[in-house]
């Protein structure tokens, strides 16, 4: 038994590495393949626990990881990315006392960092927030509102939501597993708890958030976005968070009732589209200008991939992503085409 052990320790740290390189690649099945193999060697490593988790993360498990994350601060109560990764997992689920406990719980072993203590006031705020709201439900939504006066507008939103959900699910023949929340906020209240960039006139972050200003616009446009959101409620329910930005941007764009005919010309104005490779990730950050070239050129190629294959293909691409596949592999294997490819047919287009 002696002898076994340095083996199983060297076995755990190219487990290790294995794991660390496939994050890297965004290979997150085979990162918490890894990850779970090295941590039953190493039991008492937290940093085994804290790579499973991140995997486990980024492909939608959300019961492993904060199994994972719980896992690697009991064995490491200092664990600094452990806290955060498992904060904003709880965050993000809609459990903001969970939160704000974890933020809390590590400042009384050691001082928040400026970041992390503004994080945590700006929580505490958003749940002092969120104690004044009013709630409505229909059948696959709850609405969030704080005014009374606004409680018809929520559920007009709902109304629309259902509609959308059912246009949504007759495409793609699947939709959310379980209700989703929408939150509707003043114009400052979006942007002091999404901070995203002025451009940003709605999101999704495990719920649907919308400043009142943009649902009040037009009917049209209030379709057109509450149908963008509720797609990315479907492809994080589908694909977890491994899915590149232009597929999800792109479909969310593509399956919008207006369709994407009104973004060729955003396409033909310029000869410098963006290449697919260049759109795996968030489009947060990116210039007015530029985040309207890369949706245009995702919805493009979306509405190319669709056209070609059928949504049923890219629904069984979404599914294997959620099942760890790399990219590049679950591509090939539901469209048919290599993605480099594919990615050389949309630039030269």
């Amino acid at each position: 038994m002696t002898a076994a052990q340095p083996c199983a320790a060297e076995d755990a740290v190219t487990l290790a590495r294995t794991g660390i390189v496939a994050i890297e690649n965004q290979h997150f099945g085979d990162a918490l393949d890894a990850f779970t193999k090295a941590a039953a060697l190493r039991p008492n490593d937290a940093s085994l626990c804290f790579g499973a988790g991140v995997a486990a993360f980024m492909l939608g498990r959300d019961e492993v990881a904060r199994d994972r994350f719980q896992c690697a601060l009991t064995r490491n109560p200092d664990f600094l990315p452990a806290s955060t990764w498992l904060a904003d997992l709880h965050y993000r689920s809609g459990q903001l006392t969970d939160a704000i406990s974890v933020y809390e719980t590590l400042a009384r072993r050691s001082p928040l960092s400026r970041e992390l203590g503004q994080q945590l006031d700006g929580w505490r705020k958003e749940l002092e927030l969120y104690s004044r709201f009013r709630t409505v439900s229909s059948r696959h939504f709850v609405a969030q509102f704080e005014a009374s006066s606004d409680e018809a507008l929520a559920r007009t939103i709902l109304e629309r939501l259902e509609k959308a959900d059912a246009r949504i699910a007759g495409m793609l023949g699947v939709e959310p597993s379980q209700p989703i929340t929408v939150v509707l906020y003043t114009r400052e209240q979006y942007a002091a708890i999404t901070r995203l960039a002025s451009w940003s006139i709605a999101a999704y972050d495990g719920r649907i958030r919308v400043p009142l200003a943009a649902a009040l616009e037009n009917a049209g446009e209030l379709d057109r976005l509450l149908s963008h959101e509720l797609v990315h409620a479907v492809v994080a329910t589908l694909g977890g968070r491994a899915v590149p930005a232009w597929v999800n941007e792109g479909l969310a764009t593509a399956l919008e009732p207006a369709g994407t005919h009104h973004l060729e010309s955003t396409i033909a104005r310029t000869d410098s589209r963006p290449a697919l490779s260049k759109l795996h990730r968030s489009f947060v950050g990116l210039s007015t200008d530029d985040a309207q070239l890369a949706y245009a050129t995702s919805a493009h190629a979306m509405r190319r991939l669709i056209d070609e294959r059928g949504a049923p293909a890219v629904v069984a691409l979404l599914k294997d992503l959620a099942q760890g596949d790399p990219f590049d592999r679950a591509f090939e294997r539901r469209l048919a085409m290599r993605y480099q490819d594919f990615a050389a047919l949309v630039a030269r287009e």
